[in-house]
């Protein structure tokens, strides 16, 4: 089948089912009506659902309420976990490495070794949580003027020093 000849034709005359991009960068068809109206620098997708409160990237649904919820400063779980104390069914969890200070990278308290937290001050660990293997402690200081806890305290006082 041979393609029609459109010499000394305009295509918004004569064929309205075709769509192309106007003058001013809308989506019209054939006969100049709007289509949609859009602007785009790029668009590239294998699989992306839209709708008015929810993205689907590959089937994972990002909705508005999970975006209001990072804002907040929220987590966006969806598995529950049920810990000590009574508290059950508990979402909002978060599982850092580290929480840093927002203006100095070398103050900040680390959980990376299981049963044990850490916080560092100006790059120095000042505050020590260790129940990991056979440590049963807490130690506070510089490292020159530490204060250990360990064993079993059922009563304590503190001599010496200013306070």
């Amino acid at each position: 089948m041979a393609l029609p000849d459109l010499t000394g034709q305009n295509i918004q005359d004569t064929y309205q089912r075709l769509l192309q991009l106007s003058s001013s960068g809308q989506i019209v068809d054939g006969t100049g009506s709007l289509i949609v109206s859009a602007s785009f620098q790029h668009i590239s997708a294998s699989t992306v659902e839209v709708d008015a409160s929810t993205i689907r990237i590959g089937g994972t649904p990002f909705s508005k309420s999970d975006l209001d919820d990072l804002k907040e400063g929220k987590t966006i779980n969806t598995t529950s976990k049920n810990l000590k104390g009574g508290d059950t069914n508990k979402t909002n969890i978060i599982r850092p490495d580290a929480l840093m200070h927002p203006d100095d990278d070398s103050t900040y308290s680390k959980f990376t070794t299981t049963g044990r937290i850490g916080t560092f001050v100006s790059g120095t660990l000042f505050h020590d949580l260790n129940l990991n293997g056979s440590n049963n402690n807490i130690t506070m200081g510089n490292g020159t003027t530490n204060l250990i806890l360990s064993g079993s305290i059922n009563e304590a006082t503190l001599d010496g020093g200013t306070f």
